[in-house]
C-alpha cells in the first residue's frame, strides 16, 4: 500500500497489474473528490497530475482487498 499525499491530506494508493492494461495506479474516491472544486474542475494544476495519473478509483474499503479480489473487482468494473 503506497500513499498520495494532497493538500496535507493522506490517499491511499496500490499499484496493481491488470490483462491488457499493465501495471496501473489506482486509488480512492476520496481523492478523487478531494481534487475537484464544487464546479467539477480542478483544484488546482497538482490536483490535474494527480488525477492523470491515476488508472481507476474505488471505495475506500475495496483499496484495501487482497490483490486478487481487487483485480477481479476492477476487471468487473472495466467490462
Amino acid at each position: 500500500m503506497d500513499l498520495i499525499i494532497f493538500q496535507s491530506t493522506e490517499y491511499k494508493s496500490r499499484e496493481i497489474q491488470l490483462p491488457d492494461f499493465g501495471n496501473v495506479l489506482i486509488s480512492t474516491t476520496s481523492l478523487n473528490r478531494g481534487l475537484f472544486d464544487k464546479n467539477a474542475c480542478y483544484v488546482n494544476d497538482e490536483a490535474c497530475f494527480i488525477d492523470e495519473q491515476i488508472f481507476y478509483f474505488v471505495e475506500e474499503n475495496e483499496i484495501i482487498l487482497p490483490i486478487k479480489s481487487l483485480k477481479r473487482l476492477l476487471l468487473k468494473q472495466l467490462k
